[in-house]
């Protein structure tokens, strides 16, 4: 991507569910791109969103019961060029080419989404990312009833928010997660350059 074709600061959202390796992917993007990091997490406990995600799931998916307006005007801020602070972190975060959004939801999340200039999905297999999580969670317990009452939750309730066909639909990239992190990187760079 030549600076003469693309405006800046361009603002690369990275989606995928849990487990499929955003933070590896954004870790080796801000590498690459010497960019600015924004992570939907880091604003959690300055953000209202659903208490019960089932719920939320089975009376319709409204996005809009995420309420991030600190983290939209830092996108916006840092898309108008802009440096903002953080107000998690009472740290500057300075304007780069390229923004890196760590952003779960993606486009599907208007507030936030709108800022989303390249939108990047990471696709991993539900097997794969249950495992992932699993192994991720429990590592340092041996608690099996803890684990089983996880698997059973997975299995009963929790599994349809697993599904990324509505993030994919909105993605303008969808890479195989199961791909090594260097091959995912190698594989965005390749689109970006051709964009």
């Amino acid at each position: 991507m030549n600076a003469e074709n693309k405006n800046f600061p361009h603002i690369i959202g990275v989606s995928g569910k849990t487990g499929a390796g955003k933070t590896t992917l954004c870790a080796m993007l801000i590498k690459q791109l010497k960019a600015t990091l924004i992570v939907w997490d880091d604003y959690d406990d300055i953000s209202e969103e659903p208490e019960d995600y089932i719920a939320w799931y089975y009376n319709g998916k409204d996005y809009t019961a995420f309420k991030r307006q600190a983290l939209s005007k830092n996108l916006e801020d840092l898309k108008n060029n802009k440096e903002t602070l953080h107000p998690v972190f009472n740290q500057i975060l300075p304007v780069t080419q390229f923004i890196i959004f760590d952003a779960p939801l993606g486009r599907l999340h208007h507030e936030t989404g709108k800022f989303i200039d390249t939108m990047i999905h990471i696709e991993v297999p539900l097997d794969v990312l249950l495992c992932r999580r699993l192994l991720r969670d429990f590592k340092d317990e041996n608690n099996t009833k803890d684990l089983l009452d996880e698997i059973r939750f997975y299995l009963e309730q929790s599994r349809p928010l697993y599904f990324d066909n509505e993030l994919k639909s909105t993605a303008d990239l969808i890479i195989d997660g199961m791909l090594t992190p260097e091959q995912e990187l190698a594989y965005v760079m390749r689109y970006l350059n051709n964009k």
